[in-house]
């Protein structure tokens, strides 16, 4: 399938940081066995009014799209939030989306905690160098 990743130009990521957030995606993909549907995933440089996202990431049923921010945050933190995100779209693709979905706590938001946590470690220990994933934010 055609799978989309956008990354916001007013992120400057360099090219090493959006192949490790697009290979990241593609592991998430196949670990949790929605690599076979279409979705999308955009990396953003904006949050708040009028944006899919209010706090550090969102999931559109509708639209099979994860929204990540992704401004002054490291690429593991910017990976989990992805890892989360997709989980949702796992639980969707499922038909485990239903009902009413806590902000905080619950089965879904539990789940999505977990299998973020999880998938970064399985990632990190993959391949030697996947630990790239864990580099610290560069200060000016």
């Amino acid at each position: 399938m055609a799978n989309k990743i956008y990354f916001s130009k007013k992120l400057n990521y360099d090219d090493d940081k959006c192949k490790t957030i697009c290979d990241f995606i593609n592991f998430c993909a196949e670990d949790l066995n929605v690599h076979e549907s279409e979705f999308e995933v955009y990396i953003e440089s904006l949050r708040g009014e009028n944006r899919p996202i209010v706090t550090t990431a969102a999931y559109s049923p509708a639209k099979k799209c994860c929204y990540v921010f992704g401004k002054d945050r490291a690429t593991v933190d910017v990976c989990r939030s992805i890892a989360h995100e997709m989980t949702h779209m796992m639980q969707d693709l499922n038909g485990k989306l239903v009902g009413v979905i806590q902000d905080v706590g619950g089965f879904h938001e539990d789940q999505a905690n977990a299998k973020a946590g999880e998938i970064i470690k399985k990632y990190a220990y993959s391949k030697d160098d996947r630990m790239k994933i864990y580099e610290s934010k560069k200060t000016v």
